[in-house]
């Protein structure tokens, strides 16, 4: 059998099944100004006041008339009576034979029921001549035509994205009540571990896992408490996730998360946790340990960079976001052609690096970054994708068609 295989690892899939199914949203909620509900989840459906549009109103610059004027053949001649513009009704009812010059979201004159576009009516004076190449009806805007008052225009448990602030400006919305916003805690385990700025001695190296939770957990929105690097003294860890697990509802680690003569994590977990240690059939990203503090979740993640990154990416955004309270969606994958011989041995599910782009004639094509070892942190920082390989699947032959997950900018 295949190196690759391990009976004892968990399935990617089985993973964030278990994690997914340990999640239970917070439920806590705070009302906030329209500004400040950027990026917050609704707690509860929001209903139109209102309709929208509220008036009837036209969906060109034009000219507003009656269907009964336009000719069934020949030509039709209007007079024009006065002007409709935006916030300026015309006062006053549109007779047979008249006419109201009006601009785009206008309302439309009573007795008018027709918008005329302006590249479509030809001017004479005081009078507009058009054909018979119209329809009763046309380009003009009905009261509720987008939502209706008491119709839900946001559900609860949706993201408020800048399109959705605008419906709900657009029904004058000042206030709503968002779900709280998760706290997370993170720290780095390692004696070899330094601060940017420090001085590096022999076996030292840079933390990186913790710029690169930082600026995950910044690009997700979310409350964070970076908690520096943590030695490895199994009393200094024990102290670190009990304080972490006092202020916040999810934990993060990086490094620790396999069991080695100086990885306490896991005895100390035994104690005050209930955390499983896993081994996931995937690569990168193979030891993950997940669980709770009491109540607050757990994620340990590995020490090398790319690992801490893939699982971060693969398992603790979903449940960031389902805790958070947002819908969940499945990830959104594409399928493109690979450049390039991409090596793999059977047994654990890849998430290989990529620059998916497009090509002269159009098609999606994606490229590997090279070496894809789990140290080597440029070769996240090159792509914008993962190349997804399934499990079971050996080397993929240059040209073959894979299955490809955007980063969407958070990575």
């Amino acid at each position: 059998m295949n190196n690759e295989y391990d009976s004892h690892s968990l399935s990617f899939e089985d993973a964030l099944q278990r994690i997914v199914a340990a999640v239970k949203p917070l439920t806590a909620q705070r009302c906030v100004s329209l500004r400040e509900a950027l990026d917050g989840i609704t707690a509860q459906d929001v209903r139109a006041p209102m309709n929208v549009p509220p008036f009837v109103n036209s969906a060109m610059d034009g000219y507003a008339i009656n269907s009964a004027d336009i000719p069934a053949s020949g030509e039709s001649r209007l007079k024009i009576l006065g002007k409709s513009f935006a916030g300026k009704p015309f006062a006053g009812n549109i007779k047979p034979g008249e006419c109201v010059r009006i601009m785009t979201g206008a309302v439309v004159p009573d007795g008018a029921d027709t918008i005329i576009m302006q590249e479509h009516a030809k001017v004479d004076g005081d009078h507009i001549v058009i054909s018979p190449s119209h329809k009763k009806g046309q380009h003009v805007r009905h009261p509720g035509d987008d939502f209706k008052t008491g119709g839900i225009i946001i559900q609860a448990g949706e993201r408020l994205t800048p399109s959705k602030l605008g419906v709900l400006a657009s029904v004058g919305v000042t206030e709503l009540q968002i779900l709280r916003k998760p706290v997370v805690a993170f720290f780095s385990t390692g004696d070899e571990l330094k601060g940017v700025g420090q001085t590096l001695k022999p076996g030292d190296i840079y933390d990186s896992n913790r710029y690169i939770l930082y600026g995950m957990l910044k690009k997700l929105g979310v409350d964070y408490l970076d908690m520096g690097v943590i030695a490895d003294v199994k009393t200094d860890i024990e102290q670190a996730l009990q304080q972490a697990a006092a202020c916040a509802d999810v934990i993060i680690t990086s490094g620790g998360a396999s069991v080695g003569e100086a990885d306490f994590i896991n005895q100390i977990l035994d104690d005050i946790g209930e955390v499983n240690f896993w081994k996931i059939a995937m690569k990168p990203g193979k030891p993950l340990a997940f669980g709770k503090i009491g109540d607050k979740l757990f994620f340990g993640l590995p020490g090398n960079p790319v690992s801490a990154m893939a699982t971060f990416y693969l398992f603790v955004q979903p449940a960031l976001r389902l805790l958070e309270g947002e819908k969940p969606d499945a990830a959104i994958q594409l399928k493109a052609r690979t450049t390039s011989l991409l090596k793999k041995q059977p047994g654990r599910k890849d998430f290989q690096r990529g620059i998916l782009h497009v090509n002269n004639q159009g098609e999606l094509q994606v490229d590997s970054t090279g070496t894809q070892g789990s140290h080597m942190l440029t070769s996240m920082a090159k792509a914008n994708c993962f190349i997804v390989l399934p499990r079971d699947a050996g080397n993929i032959e240059a040209g073959s068609e894979v299955d490809v997950l955007l980063f969407n900018g958070l990575i």
